[in-house]
């Protein structure tokens, strides 16, 4: 079995204005095979996570419009609840292809901040939609005393409000991993995590499962990490939903176990030398072998 993704050997591109992206190297053998060349589905979803805010802003603005058209005609209730069923379906598709598409092995590049950054992901702004548009159905009917059977359950338009609320919340911030010279930081709308190098325990994290929405951090200095807000995870588990498991485990290892590469990262000459150092080594006892 072989791991295959492609190596830009060019300066890493711009994928965005003050960020660049950079491929890896092709792999070797001994880890299942998974192809991250970019396809129409993954060009699809990188726009999304670019113009998403425009996005949530109109898909709201839509669902709010539909909510109220249904409860102003009742000759359009029927055509504009089949409309918002099928946007709804639609957002829906997309989050679950964006959910089961192979997670590409690549950072963005972010020399201004001097970090290694994970994309955003684009499930979360296609389940936000989704969510808005199946939320303006009860949302939308013309009398919620009657449809929900008397004012005590008006808390479930009120939980639904809550619910859209926490989703665009969630899609607009969007959450990633940053890798900087001083650690690992990662921020969520309900709160933000920043680990030390010097708070990871010397050859983890281990490879999590290809298929892991989270992975595990073994600290040996557990006092270094700082957490603020809420975190769904906790202080030792990051969300990496965003990016293949394997690759961030290893990226993380390597600068845990070569500190002198650190105060280097955020600049393209050093990505392209961490998918070199990735590519051409061993990542130690049961961590399999690099791409």
């Amino acid at each position: 079995m072989r791991l295959r993704t492609q190596l830009n050997n060019a300066p890493a591109r711009r994928a965005a204005p003050g960020l660049a992206r950079a491929r890896r190297p092709r792999g070797a053998k001994g880890v299942e095979k998974v192809d991250y060349a970019p396809g129409m589905l993954a060009a699809f979803s990188a726009v999304t996570v670019r113009y998403r805010r425009p996005i949530l802003t109109i898909a709201l603005v839509m669902a709010v419009v539909l909510a109220v058209g249904r409860r102003l005609s009742d000759q359009l209730g029927s055509i504009l609840g089949t409309a918002t069923i099928l946007a709804g379906m639609l957002a829906l598709s997309l989050a679950i292809l964006a959910l089961l598409r192979p997670r590409q092995a690549v950072f963005l590049v972010k020399p201004e901040v001097q970090a290694f950054a994970t994309e955003p992901s684009a499930f979360q702004v296609y389940i936000a939609v989704a969510y808005m548009f199946l939320a303006s159905l009860p949302l939308g009917a013309r009398d919620l005393g009657e449809t929900y059977g008397g004012h005590p359950s008006m808390v479930l338009p009120l939980l639904l409000l809550v619910g859209v609320g926490v989703h665009v919340a969630g899609g607009w911030r969007g959450v990633s991993v940053e890798l900087r010279p001083d650690g690992i930081c990662q921020r969520d709308f309900t709160g933000s995590l920043m680990v030390p190098w010097e708070a990871l325990a010397p050859g983890r994290p281990s490879q999590p499962a290809v298929r892991a929405s989270t992975m595990a951090l073994t600290y040996a200095q557990p006092d270094l990490v700082r957490r603020r807000g809420i975190l769904p995870h906790g202080r030792r588990r990051l969300r990496i939903d965003n990016v293949h498991p394997w690759f961030i485990a290893d990226t993380i290892r390597h600068y845990v176990d070569h500190p002198q590469h650190r105060a280097a990262i955020g600049e393209p000459a050093e990505y392209q030398r961490l998918l070199h150092a990735l590519t051409s080594s061993a990542t130690g006892p049961g961590h399999g072998h690099a791409y």
